[in-house]
């Protein structure tokens, strides 16, 4: 929008809610617009009702901003083109659920039908409940990041941003495609026919890391919960706990950590100290061993109960060195030495000094590297133009 560009030259802080300063200016109450940025109110949250608004406004205030919101409504036919659409009560949504993907304690995922291009989405969507009660619960917060990340997201190994919506009930997150299935539900039906395939998601998802820090965006949540596997390609998703460092000094923050899972976050994370891409270099390094672990024939529960037989005894690869070591020097003794490359890789991950980690570049070059590429480890969609991708010869 122009007024975001404008405003960014002006009031940069108020560059990221052009709507909401399009109805504040309105109605004369430009203001309160920082104290509504305090509060965590976004153009997201939009539209609102009398009583839903924020406390800070008065009520002649929530009346006319409820009134002059019709402003900056968009039509439904631009949701599917990456815009962030807003439906007022009545209004019908244009789509059509088919399934249910997933829940949790606070999103909801399903398989829509689009009533206007008849193309299918997966729609991840919360309950604005309570929303302005106080600050902006952190489920609202972490969709908001998300979809803000993926706007300016565009890759083939990183879900697509169709568009998203809220109305008087939910705010929406409408993504492309509507995978099969999640790396963790893949590694636990992964058998010799697909081994070869398996081998080009280590330099397909190292490209797609390299992909996020080139563009400033630290994922914070890799598992392969949050790595969607597709007719053979591996897709990121799941950016709610992502952090856009553009203008930064650099990737490092120091922040309280919320919605980490703890079997994949870095040594720091846990600890709540300095973090920066390497963390997410961290949690790359424990998907790349489960998935090397497949490779050599065992299974991730495999993987999990040698670290509670071993070591400390405890199943992070964070907590348990020592059996962290052992395996990586099982593994290279079985099956076939061509598939000890990844555990080359590993060992340099999860190094416990984020300083002697790889970056997500070197990383990758690593993996093009690797000896004749015989077997690959990189699909054809990441691989130089002149190298040959035979994996699923192997």
């Amino acid at each position: 929008m122009e007024i975001s560009r404008l405003l960014k030259l002006q009031r940069p802080r108020w560059s990221i809610v052009p709507r909401t300063y399009i109805v504040l200016r309105n109605i004369r109450c430009l203001d309160m617009l920082d104290e509504l940025l305090d509060l965590g109110f976004s153009d997201f949250l939009i539209p609102i009702t009398i009583e839903s608004a924020p406390h800070c406004l008065r009520p002649s205030q929530r009346l006319a901003f409820v009134k002059a919101q019709r402003l900056i409504m968009t039509q439904s036919m631009d949701l599917e083109r990456g815009q962030h659409c807003f439906f007022q009560q009545g209004d019908s949504l244009p789509f059509e659920i088919q399934k249910r993907l997933g829940a949790g304690s606070s999103a909801r995922v399903d398989q829509v039908l689009s009533l206007i291009s008849s193309k299918t989405y997966a729609r991840k969507r919360i309950a604005r409940k309570n929303t302005y009660a106080a600050r902006t619960p952190e489920a609202m917060k972490q969709l908001v990041v998300e979809i803000q990340t993926l706007k300016r997201l565009d890759h083939v190994h990183v879900v697509e941003f169709v568009g998203s919506y809220t109305d008087p009930k939910y705010i929406g997150l409408i993504m492309s495609p509507v995978a099969e299935m999640d790396l963790s539900t893949y590694l636990g039906g992964a058998n010799e026919v697909n081994r070869g395939e398996l081998r080009t998601f280590f330099g397909c998802l190292a490209k797609a890391l390299e992909y996020l820090h080139e563009n400033k965006v630290r994922h914070k949540d890799i598992k392969p919960q949050n790595i969607l596997v597709n007719h053979g390609n591996v897709l990121l998703t799941d950016f709610g706990l992502a952090r856009d460092f553009t203008g930064a000094d650099g990737s490092t923050t120091f922040d309280t950590v919320i919605g980490c899972t703890p079997r994949y976050c870095a040594p720091e994370v846990a600890m709540m100290e300095s973090r920066n891409t390497a963390s997410d270099i961290w949690s790359l390094g424990v998907v790349f061993l489960e998935m090397t672990i497949v490779l050599k024939g065992r299974t991730v529960k495999d993987m999990y109960d040698f670290f509670k037989a071993h070591g400390s005894h405890l199943e992070c690869a964070r907590t348990n060195r020592a059996a962290l070591s052992e395996l990586v020097k099982e593994l290279a003794e079985v099956r076939s030495p061509l598939d000890n490359s990844p555990l080359e890789w590993v060992e340099q991950m999860l190094q416990a000094n984020q300083q002697l980690r790889p970056t997500s570049g070197a990383l990758l070059t690593s993996i093009l590297g690797t000896s004749g590429n015989n077997p690959t480890f990189c699909g054809a969609c990441c691989s130089p133009p002149d190298s040959d991708d035979d994996s699923f010869l192997m």
